[in-house]
């Protein structure tokens, strides 16, 4: 009997380490310290909304949670200033439900003490300084901590100042100074990533103790830990950004370095790309990246969607792409790709999503991804000033025959135009051919020249709306 039990307990057991494996449940924490200012909130917001999108489409299977810490309100001085948190939601794989969050604390920025307050709501132990709706946190994978935050290592009274470590016991390297990271690193099995604006040396060394041992390249100076399961051990999950959260020219794939450093794939496909916000439908850019699939796998369907930031609201968007060397893909989207949208009443700025679907010994699996473009929060601004609106094909402004053409075709407008443009761009969006149109009904296009594939006609009337149409180059 007893050896029956055994069994069946390793049996579970490795059955739940499998469970396990299968993704990782990450807590984003964000420093709301008065140190933090508004623009430079707006960064660590961008940064954490770009980091956690990349950690979700590295495995599908991860969640993730954020916590914002601080020692008041935001825009509230009443009351007595003390540690506290706002949990945004449970543990989510749904980037949407992690993404809708403000700024919800201020003053001082206690570290140590939020911790405490997260493993209560861990445990399910009510906190009244646990201020948010949310008040637990339902683990159930191996647990990351992302941190981050400005702070010093202790600075300031222990109500309204900076500390990375314990306020109340902030000797140098002892185990009292970093309790909860410690029992976190323990009991939780939890490592810790550091992301840390400040070039204040005590600081560094605090933050880089905090960090756990890993793929990071921090190989500096750490505050030696009393009982830290990696003392002295370098290289550290600590990141050190001593000019602030915002990523600069030469640091477009900084988010998604940093997140292959802390995620665990499943071993299933994945999928990026990265768009160049155009802001407007009319002005768009190259939708395009790779695909990575697991050996024997399938690829069977790429699908864009564009999905309202304020609303949720999720529009279908044509997407054919070309495929490239690499298992790259590309496809420009046209004004008229957006009808769905525009004739939906979409409003406000927006993101594309891209999913991918795959065959896979014999299911149906699907990956998808945000735009990895690090510079800006939207993709598609849908209130541009001027507007540029797909119109319902009853009302296409010209059409295109023969199509397909050997090269010579003809375009025939619709009605006369007084003063236009025509332009005629190939799939990476380099123009082919340019004409400026004074009163034309037809016009005689000759692309004899150009190798075969499909060219994008695009029309822009004196209203400055564009109109676009394909023709295929056999």
């Amino acid at each position: 009997m007893k050896k029956t039990f055994l069994f069946l307990f390793m049996t579970f057991m490795m059955s739940w380490s499998g469970l396990k494996a299968q993704g990782l449940d990450y807590i984003i924490m964000l420093d709301n310290g008065s140190s933090i200012t508004a623009d430079e909130y707006a960064n660590m917001r961008r940064g954490a909304i770009k980091l956690m999108e990349e950690l979700l489409a590295c495995n599908n299977k991860s969640r993730v949670a954020v916590v914002q810490y601080g020692t008041g309100k935001y825009g509230d001085t009443s009351g007595t200033y003390k540690p506290m948190i706002y949990i945004e939601s449970d543990f989510t794989s749904d980037q949407f439900v992690a993404q809708n969050f403000e700024r919800r604390l201020d003053f001082g920025d206690l570290f140590n003490e939020s911790l405490g307050m997260i493993g209560d709501a861990l445990d399910g132990n009510p906190n009244a300084n646990i201020v948010s709706p949310q008040t637990t946190l339902g683990l159930v994978s191996d647990l990351r901590v992302v941190v981050f935050t400005d702070a010093m290592r202790n600075l300031g009274n222990a109500l309204t100042g900076t500390y990375l470590v314990n306020s109340g016991s902030p000797g140098y390297g002892t185990t009292a100074a970093f309790l909860n990271e410690l029992k976190f690193k323990y009991n939780r099995g939890a490592r810790f990533t550091m992301i840390h604006t400040s070039p204040v040396m005590s600081a560094i060394r605090a933050g880089a103790a905090i960090a756990s041992y890993g793929a990071g390249s921090y190989s500096g100076p750490v505050e030696p830990v009393q009982g830290d399961p990696n003392i002295n051990v370098t290289p550290r999950l600590y990141f050190n950004r001593p000019n602030g959260f915002q990523v600069f020219p030469g640091e477009m794939e900084y988010w998604r370095d940093l997140a292959q450093n802390i995620c665990e794939t499943n071993g299933m496909g994945t999928v990026d790309f990265r768009y160049e916000p155009g802001e407007c439908i009319g002005y768009t850019q190259g939708v395009g990246g790779y695909h990575h699939l697991p050996a024997g796998a399938t690829l069977l369907n790429l699908k864009l969607e564009l999905v309202g930031l304020q609303s949720g609201t999720v529009f279908p968007v044509p997407y054919n792409p070309s495929f490239g060397p690499g298992n790259y893909f590309v496809y420009y989207p046209l004004p008229s790709d957006f009808d769905a949208a525009v004739n939906g009443g979409a409003t406000g700025i927006q993101k594309f999503k891209l999913t991918m679907e795959y065959s896979y010994n014999g299911q149906t699996e699907v990956a998808y991804a945000w735009n990895n473009y690090p510079f800006f929060d939207y993709d598609i601004n849908m209130d541009c000033p001027v507007l540029k609106t797909a119109k319902p094909s009853e009302e296409k402004m010209f059409k295109l025959t023969p199509n397909p053409t050997d090269g010579l075709f003809k375009v025939i407008l619709n009605k006369e135009v007084k003063s236009g443009k025509l332009e005629i761009r190939d799939l990476t969006g380099n123009a082919v051919y340019n004409k400026i149109l004074r009163n034309e009904k037809e016009i005689d296009i000759d692309i004899s020249s150009r190798k075969e594939g499909v060219y994008i006609v695009n029309a822009i009337n004196d209203k400055n709306e564009i109109y676009s149409e394909k023709i295929i180059k056999k």
